[in-house]
């Protein structure tokens, strides 16, 4: 498949991004070599299990049922009655610059990156917090390209552009788990800024005649279920309540609330 120069330069702007993050890491950080060795070694031999564990629960949630088969019927029916006038509206009008999309198409990519080097700076510097927020980042996103690329492969659907594999969108899946997970462990002054990003992944893929809109509503759904089930493992409760972050409307204190959804 021969890459566009667009895509060409944004994979050189991700590579750089990289590359500079992993080298600053590795600069200012003086660690112990051997527990994160074994540290990593414990957490790829426990994978499968906890993937499959994380599986399991996608599909028996209530929530998630609802979510998938609501977004599977509108996924379907934008299809059949608005993906070509989407396709078509994308085609004549060009909302953002060459600028923009390039950075809102490199926006998964630096996400991956991200949760790499946040993963080995935890056990750098021994933040168990840190280590659990980023070792269910993986965990999700791993699940999320399992499922996304299965599906994928049955669809066998091709893109408006002409290119193979367009339902559900990749990058769209990825940004809104990572979105996910995090508006799950920091609340939504994290999360929401976050989904913002991942809309604005969304709108590129379109606008580059890299997805239909309904590969969109689908690929959302995955990243948002997967997101929330891996991360609900690893979220600290207290009596069966969560503890979540807490932002007071009038005095603007911050604290830890719990809560209980019914």
């Amino acid at each position: 498949m021969i890459q566009s120069p667009m895509t060409t330069c944004r994979d050189n702007i991700c590579r750089f991004i990289l590359i500079c993050a992993a080298a600053a890491w590795l600069a200012g950080c003086q660690t112990n070599w051997d527990n994160i060795t074994t540290s990593i070694k414990d957490d790829v031999s426990d994978l499968p299990c906890n993937l499959w564990q994380d599986s399991k629960n996608l599909v028996t949630s209530r929530e998630n049922q609802i979510v998938l088969l609501t977004a599977g019927a509108a996924s379907g029916a934008v299809r059949c009655a608005y993906d070509d006038d989407v396709a078509d509206h994308f085609e004549e009008t060009k909302t953002f610059g060459r600028d923009f999309s390039i950075a809102a198409g490199a926006v998964p990519i630096t996400e991956l990156s991200i949760t790499g080097l946040a993963y080995l700076n935890s056990l750098a510097t021994d933040d168990e917090q840190g280590y659990q927020v980023w070792r269910s980042m993986i965990e999700a996103q791993a699940l999320n390209g399992m499922l996304t690329q299965s599906l994928k492969w049955i669809a066998q659907d091709d893109c408006p552009n002409g290119e193979y594999y367009a339902w559900p969108s990749g990058h769209t899946s990825v940004a809104v788990t990572f979105a996910t997970v995090l508006n799950e462990f920091y609340g939504p002054l994290v999360g929401l800024p976050l989904y913002g990003l991942a809309g604005f992944t969304a709108w590129e893929r379109m606008e580059n005649e890299e997805h239909w809109a309904s590969d969109i509503i689908f690929g959302a759904a995955i990243g948002y279920t997967v997101g929330k089930t891996v991360a609900s493992r690893y979220k600290p409760e207290i009596f069966g309540m969560d503890l979540v972050p807490y932002v007071d409307p009038y005095n603007g204190a911050t604290g830890i609330a719990l809560m209980k959804q019914f």
